[in-house]
């Protein structure tokens, strides 16, 4: 109950922080929407578009409670450009003369913070202190990612940065979820080995075919470290994959031999390749469906365009089949790796510390 009142006070909170920010706010009071003219594309398909009419009173700053006037103009598709409603709280450009104003985005860290808050109550009403410790974890990555951003921005080596934070990545994340024991430190290992097993076959691929199309990249705007760009997001998404399986594996080892540590090595081998097969077809197909999720928004629209199949698959789709054949291959790599790493420290490591002990 005490968590549901501070996400209710956080919430009302973000309705009225506007004077935490340095551009102008303004909450829409009043909306004028009017036809335009339609436009024809490529395919004969027809779009509306419409103009907007819009008073606005400012939120913060000198000129608080001061009316403006604003226009926007919006499609059907929305693809670029966006509709408002009385009530949507905007950035905007102020005139000199305080009337009117440009519109510069919608401000929508209330339903950021909102859907942080759902995140952070079901983790926490799930999982207990499990959760905050899972969502510690969170933070403490996102952190680290932002950090090393701003490594980067200060003229930092991009694939240097990347091999950093899959070794930090991997350790923070595996210690948060599985703790200080044996099957952490196996995870742990088998992520490592796997990933780097992943980049070796990247280069030794990649180093024998012709030059990928890095510039046609969705929101590439220059021509610096295009080939280090895409390998990092590469060894990244494998890395999540890799993390999943090999941390599966070793708790799945921990758990056999707690239960049975008379076990042979022969059935714990058969016990992990049957946990191999039950982890392998979802974890590829959530792969599949995640990177392809993230390719039909840009897809639907090049498709609607006149882009041709020929040229979506060679210059847009090529970057996510590589990046879901290796983070596959990651999978499939991941299973007979964390095995062998798990069985090694934990098995054998029991069976070394019985015989020290007799």
């Amino acid at each position: 109950m005490g968590l549901l009142l501070v996400f209710a006070a956080v919430f009302v909170f973000m309705q009225y922080n506007a004077f935490l920010y340095q551009d102008t706010v303004v909450r829409v009071t009043y909306v004028d929407n009017t036809f335009s003219y339609d436009s024809e594309g490529p395919d004969g398909d027809v779009e509306r578009y419409y103009d907007q009419s819009m008073k606005a009173r400012i939120l913060n700053g000198e000129k608080r409670g001061a009316e403006i006037s604003l226009s926007n103009i919006y499609s059907d598709s929305g693809v670029n450009d966006e509709s408002y409603r009385k009530g949507d709280r905007l950035f905007v450009s102020v005139s000199k003369d305080v009337k009117t104003g440009t519109i510069l985005g919608k401000k929508r860290d209330v339903y950021l913070v909102m859907l942080i808050c759902i995140f952070l109550f079901l983790l926490l009403l799930l999982n207990e202190k499990r959760g905050g410790i899972i969502f510690a974890s969170l933070l403490i990555n996102i952190s680290v990612f932002l950090f090393a951003l701003s490594m980067y921005g200060q003229g930092g080596k991009l694939i240097s940065i990347a091999f950093a934070l899959m070794l930090v990545f991997s350790i923070l994340t595996l210690l948060f979820a599985g703790g200080f024991h044996k099957k952490t430190f196996a995870a742990i290992l088998s992520t490592l080995l796997t990933t780097l097993l992943c980049y070796g076959i990247y280069e030794i691929v990649l180093h024998s075919c012709k030059r990928l199309p890095y510039e046609m990249m969705d929101y590439v705007v220059n021509s610096a470290d295009l080939s280090d760009l895409f390998l990092t997001g590469v060894l990244m998404g494998s890395l999540g994959a890799v993390m999943d399986v090999s941390i599966s594996i070793a708790a799945g080892v921990a758990e056999i031999i707690k239960q049975t540590p008379d076990i042979s090595m022969k059935a714990l081998i058969r016990s992990v390749r049957e946990m191999g097969y039950d982890i392998m077809g979802t974890m590829i197909n959530v792969l599949f469906f995640t990177y392809i999720s993230g390719a039909i928004p840009i897809l639907v629209v090049k498709i609607k365009n006149g882009y041709t199949l020929y040229h979506l698959v060679n210059f847009q789709l090529i970057f996510e089949i590589i990046r879901f054949l290796m983070g596959a291959i990651g999978i499939v790599l991941a299973i007979p790796v964390s095995g062998l790493c798990a069985v090694l420290l934990l098995h054998m490591g029991n069976r070394n510390e019985e015989g020290q002990v007799k």
